[in-house]
């Protein structure tokens, strides 16, 4: 028969050679299925070859192993160096330096707890913050926004501000002016919206208001003795030209002593003589019309009180006698020779002073 009893080994029947073949080769499969490794699917978060696709915010996918160590160490370092350490309950650094002189040493004492305190109410412990550039003011951020509007056409409404502001409109960003203090051109021809007609009336108001002030007579002005600019100056000129008429040859006479006086001068240079001295004429006679008395007035005649009669007194503060330099006699101040010569220094002496030296007791 076909088939193998219980108990009997396959070598008692007789096989075929290509039967064993294929018993050999299914043999060497199994053992090759058993120790060869096929590629398996990684796991990767958020791939599709992962069991699970969305994860929850509270869900951590990444262990703390996955970090390097010494990454761990100096994220550690990094955030404890971010904390101050004001009132120095952290331990120190171990110091290197051998200086013991204590002028020297820099590093504040650990017992000087009160010194520390007083530092951290004044506020000279907090941490330095950063100012803001100066590169980038207000002023200069508002002027970028501003061209850039002018190159685009577009904004500021949120991309560049976040604010409401539309520079294109009606008049267009033309009217406004390169200052943001001096008054814009309004050069629109636009009279029918509400804004023109209000402006219109704002203008008509104003100059209708100084119109009614000009025009309003004042209670204070003197109507009765004002005089108009314009018949003041006529009345000066009329002044002149009839002191010219009335004085005319007088004026001639001037000019002809002139002529005989400077025969090389020319017709404006006598003209112009002979008015200044027609001129100094008159202010003569003025002043003699109104002070008939020469060198008379009624001002005080001061110099007859104050007279000044101090005077200087000359000395010499050395002493005459033998030198021995000169080997003859001379004042030892100023080495003059001659006993009665004048002093090198002097005082003014006063004789109208107060004399404020008391009388002598009996």
């Amino acid at each position: 028969s076909s088939t193998v009893g219980w108990g009997q080994s396959e070598s008692a029947f007789p096989q075929h050679p290509c039967c064993r073949i294929c018993a050999c080769g299914g043999r060497m499969e199994a053992s090759m299925a058993q120790t060869h490794k096929f590629l398996e699917r990684k796991f990767q978060v958020g791939s599709a070859n992962s069991d699970k696709v969305n994860y929850s915010l509270a869900e951590k996918f990444f262990h703390n192993k996955d970090v390097k160590p010494e990454v761990l160490e100096a994220k550690k370092h990094v955030m404890k160096t971010k904390q101050a350490n004001i009132l120095g309950t952290e331990p120190r650094v171990w110091n290197t330096s051998t200086i013991a002189d204590p002028k020297i040493e820099k590093h504040a004492s650990s017992n000087d707890l009160k010194g520390r305190l007083l530092k951290v109410r004044a506020g000279l412990m907090d941490e330095r913050v950063a100012k803001p550039s100066r590169f980038h003011t207000d002023e200069a951020i508002a002027e970028r926004h501003k061209f850039i509007v002018s190159m685009t056409g577009q904004g500021p409404i949120g991309k560049l501000t976040g604010k409401w502001f539309n520079t294109v409109d009606e008049r267009g960003l033309s009217r406004h002016c390169i200052a943001d203090d001096w008054p814009d051109w309004n050069h629109s021809h636009s009279a029918h919206t509400k804004e023109d007609l209000k402006e219109a009336q704002g203008v008509f108001e104003k100059k209708d208001t100084r119109r009614k002030s000009m025009l309003k007579k004042d209670n204070k002005l003197n109507t009765l003795e004002y005089v108009h600019p314009v018949q003041a100056v006529a009345n000066v000129n009329d002044c002149l030209r009839e002191r010219k008429i009335d004085f005319q040859d007088l004026k001639e006479q001037f000019k002809r002593e002139l002529k005989v006086e400077f025969p090389q001068a020319s017709e404006e240079r006598l003209q112009a003589m002979a008015q200044r001295l027609l001129n100094e004429k008159l202010l003569a006679d003025e002043k003699m019309a109104r002070f008939p008395v020469q060198h008379e007035s009624f001002r005080p005649n001061l110099s007859l009180t104050t007279q000044d009669r101090r005077y200087k007194e000359y000395f010499h503060p050395g002493t005459y006698g033998w030198t021995e330099c000169e080997k003859r006699y001379g004042w030892s101040c100023c080495i003059n020779f001659d006993q009665d010569s004048r002093g090198c220094e002097h005082k003014i002496c006063n004789p109208d002073s107060w004399c404020l030296m008391g009388f002598e007791r009996s």
